[in-house]
């Protein structure tokens, strides 16, 4: 008997600390999802906060530049032109911890419709061509006969975002003289957009950290500017993960980089028209 009652204590004594630590792990969970809450939420705060005077700053250096109010002397206008480029430099990161904290929060709405791949690629084109023509880097794209009826149901601007963060990605690592080739497809399941350059690729063991917010890669002697804060690749990653897709990546030491998405396009006429809007999460009442 006395051998079955601690037998009977062991166990009942193992539960109440196996109880107890449950517990402390539970209070220590919910501890960091607060921080992390309050982390995504002060960033927010942040971002949202510094936009403000940035678009002032690069405004009237915009109207500078212009001349209004009078005429500049050349090293007025390389100056004014410094401080123009560096603003909008620093607006694109703040703008990018806006969207990493909103996307990370869940508080992103998609706005899906039927759109047009070759629309995609054309908005693609506005935001990209220029940057790479000076760069050095030739951008080859897909052919209009390819694209001829072929649509998308996704949000147009996060997709063209995604896109735009691929290429400007390719081009911080492609030597000049280099390639960036863009290829879309889509079906009646599936749409795939593939962003691949000729740079110096990634070696297998960075592969992992990729698309990790705030991880930047080496330059790998690249000469161009890759100034940045490290969040281009993970909200790309996001945006797919919203849209219920994924994205791979093909690339190994002086080989170049090959990323495809690949997105759900379960078009169906009797559920989605074109410009209809869809949820993919909880509304808020205004987009970043």
């Amino acid at each position: 008997m006395n051998t079955f009652d601690d037998v009977t204590f062991d166990v009942l004594q193992a539960n109440v600390e196996l109880l107890a630590e449950n517990e402390r792990l539970e209070l220590e969970r919910r501890r960091l999802l607060e921080l992390d809450q309050l982390k995504t939420e002060f960033l927010a705060r942040v971002s949202h906060d510094l936009r403000t005077p940035l678009n002032s700053i690069i405004g009237f250096s915009d109207l500078i530049t212009g001349e209004v109010g009078g005429r500049m002397n050349k090293k007025h206008t390389e100056f004014i032109a410094a401080i123009n480029r560096n603003g909008h430099a620093l607006l694109a990161m703040i703008n990018e911890l806006l969207d990493l904290s909103s996307l990370e929060s869940g508080h992103v709405l998609l706005r899906l419709e039927l759109v047009p791949l070759q629309m995609l690629l054309d908005d693609l084109k506005a935001a990209t061509l220029p940057v790479l023509d000076n760069a050095g880097i030739e951008a080859r794209w897909p052919m209009a006969d390819s694209l001829q009826g072929k649509i998308a149901l996704v949000d147009r601007r996060r997709i063209v975002q995604v896109l735009v963060n691929l290429v400007d990605n390719a081009r911080k690592f492609t030597p000049r003289g280099g390639v960036v080739t863009v290829e879309m497809s889509s079906d009646r399941r599936e749409v795939h957009l593939v962003v691949a350059d000729n740079g110096p690729g990634i070696p297998l063991s960075e592969r992992d950290r990729i698309f990790a917010p705030y991880y930047q890669r080496p330059s790998g002697g690249m000469t161009s500017s890759t100034h940045g804060v490290g969040l281009g690749l993970a909200i790309v990653k996001s945006i797919v993960d919203r849209h219920g897709g994924s994205i791979g990546l093909e690339s190994g030491t002086g080989k170049g980089c090959r990323f495809k998405v690949t997105l759900p396009n379960q078009i169906d006429a009797n559920r989605h028209q074109a410009g209809s809007e869809s949820t993919t999460s909880q509304p808020t009442k205004s987009e970043p």
